[in-house]
């Protein structure tokens, strides 16, 4: 294609929304030649990090300033401080998006709005009289806070807004699940947590393989790690510990490593590898530790978990350089 028409082609993709900003710059970046690209690439990563620790820090900075004054502000003031403070930070965030030279600006605001507008939300509804720990008020909350990231998102195509999109919907469904057993005897412990985290986990996975490739792509590593966490964590705690242990769940918790390991070779994740070495590491340290300490002897048992870990750092350097690292 002669470039007169590639860059009509592009232009009209562009302005129909077919493609985006996000998903030409990383071609530009990789066009530019050698040590310039990456040195832009970095200035870009370092200023990035350096605009979401000054949104943290701000927040901080908010929190302890409004600690200090919070029993001198009536209710019109409380909701001020914290609920307007949070729209204000979205307003900010939407305007600073607009210009693209100030790279992480918006975003960073975006940032400072997810962590200010629960608190102001919960504030509103405490100073209106209604309670905010019962599960409808949290309901509606959580369900308000995934409406406005995720429409945000559909709008501004900012990756930070679907992370917390995803976020406060996962604080909904938790919520609204609760809310559908009520207080039923047999969901009123930890292993219906457990299974909802793990469950949660897989979804997290599923939605970080469905974002790899595409414009979503740098949201995908954070799903992969909360994801993985997530689902062998909750796998480890429904084992429970010898004389309650669950033989059903610590028969499978190998499988579920070993899927997870296998998983990293196919999707070339370091995430993957890496965290279910670690829940190899601690398996095998949870069963020998529950089994074989008052037989063996607990100093011999750590010998033995000593070499079972050697041996699982080697098989994950074998897997890294074979499979994921070429």
């Amino acid at each position: 294609m002669e470039k007169g028409r590639l860059l009509e082609e592009l232009q009209r993709q562009l302005a129909s929304g077919e493609v985006t900003a996000e998903d030409v710059r990383p071609l530009l970046s990789a066009s530019v030649p050698g040590d310039a690209g990456a040195a832009d690439a970095l200035a870009s990563r370092l200023s990035m990090v350096l605009y979401y620790i000054g949104g943290g820090v701000v927040f901080l900075g908010l929190v302890f300033l409004i600690a200090q004054e919070w029993r001198h502000f009536n209710s019109t003031m409380k909701i001020f401080v914290t609920l307007g403070s949070g729209v204000a930070a979205f307003v900010v965030g939407v305007l600073l998006s607009q210009h693209k030279k100030l790279g992480a600006a918006g975003p960073a605001f975006f940032l400072l709005s997810a962590l200010l507008l629960p608190v102001g939300l919960l504030v509103t509804y405490d100073e209106a009289g209604i309670d905010p720990e019962t599960l409808m008020t949290q309901i509606q909350i959580a369900g308000l806070l995934t409406a406005v990231y995720t429409t945000s998102h559909l709008v501004f195509r900012q990756n930070v807004l679907l992370i917390f999109a995803i976020f406060f919907g996962t604080w909904f469904i938790f919520v609204f699940t609760n809310h559908l057993v009520g207080g039923a005897p047999v969901f009123d412990d930890y292993r219906f947590v457990s299974y909802r985290i793990l469950f949660g986990g897989l979804a997290y996975m599923f939605l970080g393989h469905a974002f790899s490739g595409t414009a979503r792509g740098v949201v995908s590593g954070w799903l992969y790690g909360m994801g993985v966490i997530a689902f062998l964590g909750a796998g480890l705690a429904l084992g429970e510990w010898k004389p309650h242990q669950n033989v059903f769940w610590e028969s499978i918790y190998p499988g579920l490593i070993f899927g997870v390991i296998f998983l990293s070779t196919h999707l070339k994740s370091k995430t993957f590898l890496i965290f279910g070495s670690l829940a190899l590491g601690v398996y095998l340290t949870k069963i020998t530790a529950e089994y074989f300490s008052d037989s063996l002897g607990w100093a011999f048992s750590l010998v033995v978990v000593g070499f079972l870990l050697m041996g699982v750092a080697y098989l994950a350097v074998r897997i890294k350089r074979q499979y994921i690292t070429p």
